[in-house]
């Protein structure tokens, strides 16, 4: 009898630590974690063969040297971050797509979707990107605005409109923002030859309603000249309240014949507006900086990263698109007070070679770029409140500079 009692304890005993097992296995069950990584896109020396890499830490772009040789892999086209996703807009054979991390944090493409002849873009405030396609050489004034959903992988909308404005002559596309219900679309106005007669007398805005791609007005400003540049889309902004402010560099610099009673400036346009704010000119060869700005980056809130060249020193044409000069500089102005902070720290550099608005990456209060130099590529962190820039890593690889710098995060078991 004493027995069979020890026997039925001993089987309580062993039943209960299975249990206790089974449950302490249950809740050990692994949660899906987010995590992120860094990307970045390089450009080389070779036309549009170019790589995007993924790292863990923002700290491997301060330390060091990066050698891109055998980096990344290789994707076409101009970067833009948007909606956890760096859009490769490639209008080649292949096509563009959006790269993510997958769960093991590996870039992949997405879907591939063929966009002809992009030449403007913007982010929406619906996370769409809003692309511009144009035709170069002027063969056709008869553009189309695209809206593509990088999260659903296709083009949402598309609508084709003329951009002629008188015989012979047509506004062609440098930026693209998008404000609540209207689209602003910065333009240059030239002709068909080869020489690009562009109109220098006045700023060019084309207003279209939003999500429907309609044209309402083309806006026109003369306090200063043609807003943007060719190929870069930095020219027009949206800061964190909802307006809009547009940069005109009136620049050789820019690819301008420069318009001598003319300066560079910065207009607004106010939010639930379509016009130019008459009260708001920021005349920037008037400033403490005496210099033509060539492109502009928002950083939160009201402010922007500027790129800009002292006005003595705009003697070569084209020069920011190319590295042939390295007299460009830095500040971050505050738009609505037009407070100036110079950015110190940085050496002359080059400017721009089509990169657009994802070369600049913000976090924590610092601004991320790499500037090249007359010796080397070599990305800098930049202090948005006091503008110290802290020299970081050296890139190297053969080519010509980082593109694009983004963050994305992803989901791992």
């Amino acid at each position: 009898m004493k027995t069979l009692k020890i026997k039925n304890l001993l089987a309580v005993m062993l039943m209960s630590v299975t249990i206790f097992s089974c449950s302490s296995d249950d809740s050990n069950t692994d949660e899906p974690v987010t995590l992120s990584k860094y990307v970045i896109g390089y450009q080389t020396d070779t036309w549009n063969e170019n790589y995007m890499w993924s790292f863990s830490s923002i700290d491997q772009l301060m330390t060091g040297t990066i050698d891109m040789n055998g980096k990344g892999i290789e994707q076409g086209g101009s970067y833009i971050p948007i909606a956890n996703t760096m859009f490769a807009m490639d209008s080649e054979a292949e096509g563009s797509a959006p790269f993510s991390l997958n769960a093991a944090g590996a870039l992949v493409a997405g879907s591939r979707v063929f966009i002809e002849s992009p030449y403007a873009y913007g982010v929406t405030e619906d996370n769409k990107l809003l692309i511009v396609g144009a035709s170069w050489e002027g063969a056709s004034s008869n553009n189309e605005l695209i809206v593509y959903d990088p999260v659903k992988q296709f083009i949402t909308s598309r609508k084709f409109n003329d951009f002629g404005t008188t015989t012979g002559r047509f506004d062609f596309p440098t930026g693209v923002t998008v404000v609540g219900d209207k689209v602003f679309v910065s333009v240059f106005n030239r002709d068909a030859s080869d020489d690009w007669q562009i109109d220098q007398k006045q700023a060019y805005i084309r207003v279209y309603d939003y999500p429907s791609l309609t044209f309402v007005k083309r806006i026109a400003d003369p306090r200063t000249t043609a807003v943007g540049m060719y190929y870069t889309n930095t020219g027009i902004i949206r800061t964190d309240s909802g307006n809009v402010y547009t940069f005109s560099s009136n620049a050789k610099a820019g690819g301008y014949t420069v318009k001598e009673d003319s300066h560079s400036g910065i207009l607004r346009i106010n939010k639930g507006q379509t016009d130019f704010d008459a009260s708001y000119f920021f005349d920037l060869q008037e400033s403490t900086l005496n210099g033509k700005v060539l492109a502009a980056y928002p950083i939160g809130g009201e402010k922007a990263y500027i790129v800009y060249l002292p006005a003595a020193d705009d003697t070569v044409e084209w020069g920011f698109l190319r590295h042939y000069t390295f007299k460009f500089k830095s500040a971050i102005i505050d738009l609505p007070t037009k407070k100036i902070t110079a950015v110190t720290g940085l050496p002359g550099h080059a400017g721009d070679n089509y990169f657009g608005i994802g070369s600049l990456f913000v976090e924590n209060g610092n601004a991320y770029k790499a500037f090249v130099t007359n010796d080397e590529v070599r990305i800098y962190k930049i202090n948005l409140e006091t503008g110290v820039a802290t020299a970081g890593a050296k890139v190297t690889g053969g080519g010509t500079d980082i593109s694009a710098i983004t963050k994305l995060t992803y989901t791992a078991q």
